[in-house]
């Protein structure tokens, strides 16, 4: 059994409100359908309520959970837990949080991932790298968001 932490912090361009507003209602527009369990991936989707969930949405009620929330301060921070399988370098529980705070007239988007288990497989870091840096800072920044 092994642990590690693992952590990244990208600069956007944006006000904290639009930042939690991407990442809580707009994921299916800039998560990268690269970084996805599934060709029948469609979506992902993060439900930002106690309770709630980050998934693959295959369609037709089909799709793979990552994550359940577990705690939310609307607008500052998100907490989950979820599963690591094998084939993605688990078996290991995760927690991943996502702390935002204001920076100049942008915002710090901080992003933990805490995991435990038998870990295999590279540092997590350069895929949340994809999808916090390439996927939501180039979709707030590009002007394709609304």
């Amino acid at each position: 059994m092994t642990c590690g932490s693992y952590e990244l912090e990208v600069v956007i361009a944006a006000r904290p409100e639009r930042v939690w507003r991407a990442i809580t209602t707009e994921s299916s527009a800039w998560w990268p359908l690269d970084f996805v369990t599934s060709t029948r991936t469609q979506r992902f989707v993060i439900e930002p309520v106690l309770g709630g969930r980050a998934f693959e949405d295959f369609g037709g009620g089909d799709g793979l959970v990552w994550y359940t929330v577990i705690d939310v301060d609307a607008g500052r921070e998100l907490i989950m837990a979820g599963h690591l399988l094998p084939p993605f370098g688990g078996p290991a529980t995760t927690a991943l949080r996502v702390v935002l705070s204001t920076r100049g007239d942008g915002t710090l988007v901080k992003v933990r991932d805490d995991r435990l288990g038998i870990l295999g497989g590279d540092s997590p870091v350069e895929g949340w790298r994809i999808v916090f840096d390439d996927g939501l800072r180039h979709y707030l920044e590009s002007g394709n968001a609304t």
